[in-house]
């Protein structure tokens, strides 16, 4: 019985561990998602932020370094020439099989020794809506840009974010439609199929558009990181603009630099209008999605729990279906961003820390607005 107790004890230890390592990765390197995990019911909170760091530990995955001549390069060089693998594919094998532990040996009392897995464990324990096929669609996506290493155009980006961001939006929606969450939310999604297909229209328009943005965003930290430019090919040959000048560019070289940056500006602008219609498609669905929950609450009048239920929903909206979308505020602060500096990301003061989305967030919630 001690044995047992203390097992148990040890158990909850290393949640709490977890728990606190992935809250403090979150804060460090995606601190919106940081944020927004207080939207989220707190008996999901915890599979919530081992989602969004799943997606953090999964984007910092690469072969070697930028220096050819780093121990990291030199390394997966050699593992490439001898074995046929590379950094990369370690690392995406350990995640596989991290992840295989945590669906498949749920019950297990072994220590599974990563924190995110730790808190993907414990929600699949207590029966928690998780699937993991979100997850490995997430690394095949991740694994083709590390090969691939460019888009040559934005449709090329959208369909990245398909199967990175739009996966992660699939992931936190199933979860928070988990029995023991919103039994009512269910409920008015098994009596209309359109209202699902709507709600799966809104996240994946939300994950297309946020990684346009995201590779907006990226720009600086990939060109002098990895060498790489992650605007689209065909609207940067549009707008003469190549990629070596957009990496001496934004490495700091200053020959033609004001030629260059109107040209960058340009292809910024063009490639952020897709994420823009992206955001206006969600806004409408999710307009359209308002009116459809009425009316298919008012079809089901004799549905006890529905009627009883829907008396709390925000702006008729319920919090398991809505605070999935939340995710697109960061990215709707973003582009509203760039145009208000008229799309030029190398304006001095455009790396400003955004402190609007606190604020931002919680109005949104409220008014059930992304």
């Amino acid at each position: 019985m001690f044995r047992q107790v203390r097992t148990l004890a040890s158990g909850t230890d290393a949640i709490l561990a977890a728990r606190k390592d992935v809250n403090r990765m979150l804060e460090t390197y995606d601190r919106s998602s940081y944020i927004l995990g207080h939207y989220i019911p707190e008996p999901a909170r915890d599979a919530f932020l081992a989602i969004r760091a799943f997606n953090v530990e999964i984007n910092k995955i690469h072969d070697g370094g930028n220096n050819p001549e780093s121990v990291s390069s030199r390394a997966s060089s050699q593992l490439s020439n001898s074995m046929g693998i590379t950094t990369s594919d370690i690392k995406f094998r350990f995640w596989t099989d991290m992840l295989t532990r945590a669906f498949t040996q749920p019950d297990s009392t072994r220590d599974i020794g990563e924190p995110i897995c730790t808190l993907l464990r414990e929600a699949v324990r207590n029966d928690m809506n998780l699937d993991i096929s979100y997850f490995h669609r997430i690394m095949q996506t991740r694994r083709q840009f590390l090969n691939d290493r460019q888009f040559q155009t934005v449709d090329a980006i959208c369909s990245y974010g398909e199967g990175t961001y739009s996966q992660l939006n699939y992931a936190t929606q199933g979860l928070l439609l988990s029995p023991s969450i919103s039994p009512s939310s269910i409920r008015l999604l098994e009596n209309s199929p359109d209202l699902q297909t709507t709600v799966s229209d809104i996240a994946a328009h939300i994950g297309q558009a946020t990684a346009v943005s995201s590779m907006i965003l990226g720009l600086e930290y990939y060109s002098k990181t990895k060498n790489l430019v992650t605007l689209p090919v065909d609207i940067m040959t549009k707008f003469d603009l190549s990629q070596e000048s957009v990496l001496r560019l934004m490495n700091g070289h200053t020959e033609n630099t004001q030629e260059l940056r109107e040209q960058l500006k340009n292809v910024v602008y063009e490639t952020a209008i897709t994420a823009n219609d992206h955001m206006i498609t969600a806004r409408t669905k999710l307009k359209n999605l308002k009116e459809g929950i009425v009316e298919t609450v008012r079809s089901q009048s004799d549905d006890e729990l529905l009627q009883r239920h829907s008396r709390n929903w925000r702006k008729n909206v319920p919090d398991a279906i809505f605070t999935p979308f939340m995710v697109a505020v960061p990215t709707s602060l973003y582009l509203r961003k760039l145009e208000r500096f008229d799309f030029d990301i190398l304006h001095p003061k455009f790396n400003q820390k955004e402190w609007r989305l606190a604020w931002t967030s919680f109005r949104n919630y409220y008014q059930r607005r992304i």
